[in-house]
């Protein structure tokens, strides 16, 4: 599946905001929040291969949210709220 294909089982709205990604106790790294529903997020960062399969992500949109990844390119993930 690439992450064209469109099987979102919920609507999403554009955001197009500021988010953080919390890697560990230590790390975090900026990101680019595209769209969120009720269910996921689409998101944009440098070294999205450096991102665990799951993950913390913080936004003033979304507050603080556990974080799984569904696809993922080389700048680009998809992830679904836990």
């Amino acid at each position: 599946m690439t992450y064209t294909e469109d099987r979102r089982s919920e609507p999403r709205i554009r955001v197009n905001g500021k988010g953080l990604i919390t890697l560990d106790e230590h790390t975090s790294v900026g990101c680019f929040v595209h769209d969120v529903s009720a269910g996921g997020v689409k998101i944009t960062l440098l070294d999205a291969k450096a991102v665990p399969s799951t993950f913390v992500l913080s936004s003033p949109d979304l507050g603080e949210k556990v974080c799984a990844i569904v696809w993922r390119t080389d700048e680009m993930i998809g992830a679904k709220f836990e």
